[in-house]
């Protein structure tokens, strides 16, 4: 009988550690959030919540030079998150080496994916957790100019369409406001 409960546990330890290097599980949610071609800028908040050794994933295509941001809220000390190309399991982002806060420039054109999970402690446990995550994609539009120099999204700097450029002014840093 003693056998038999090692090789159950041993099986399910091998299994559990499994769930992770995984793509598509059983007990995985996946998501994908549009971004529209036209914006310059484009958020989302997402609100939802992960049990045992669930996890979500929340997918956006994203373009070379994109920054994408996210800002992690979670109940559980235990719940992190990841940011990975979309098949590639290496993450551009690790969630519990770095924290709740990423802020990454794409380097390639592609599918992205925002991997939430609770780490393996709370995930064995069958532990829960309600999390918010703030994802914002600010798209690059010409190489060199800042994203808020082309309010319609058209690829052109504002101020080339009314004449009002100065070679005083460093493109590549935010608009500011007056």
């Amino acid at each position: 009988m003693k056998l038999l409960l090692l090789i159950g546990f041993c099986f399910s330890v091998v299994t559990s550690s499994l769930v992770f290097a995984e793509q598509n599980l059983p007990n995985s949610r996946h998501y994908e959030l549009l971004a529209s071609d036209i914006a310059v800028q484009q958020s989302w908040q997402v609100k939802d919540t992960i049990k045992g050794y669930e996890l979500l994933e929340y997918q956006i295509n994203l373009n070379k030079g994109a920054i994408l941001t996210v800002d992690f809220t979670p109940s559980n000390s235990s719940n992190y998150f990841n940011i990975l190309p979309k098949g590639n399991p290496t993450a551009l982002f690790v969630g519990p080496a770095k924290g709740d806060h990423a802020e990454l420039t794409i380097p390639d054109n592609g599918d992205y994916v925002i991997r939430v999970f609770l780490m393996r402690n709370a995930a064995r446990r069958d532990e829960q957790s309600e999390f918010t995550a703030d994802i914002t994609v600010l798209k690059s539009t010409l190489k060199g100019m800042h994203p808020s120099w082309d309010v319609d999204g058209d690829g052109i700097n504002d101020c080339e369409k009314d004449g009002s450029c100065d070679h005083t002014v460093d493109y590549s840093l935010p608009r500011k406001s007056n």
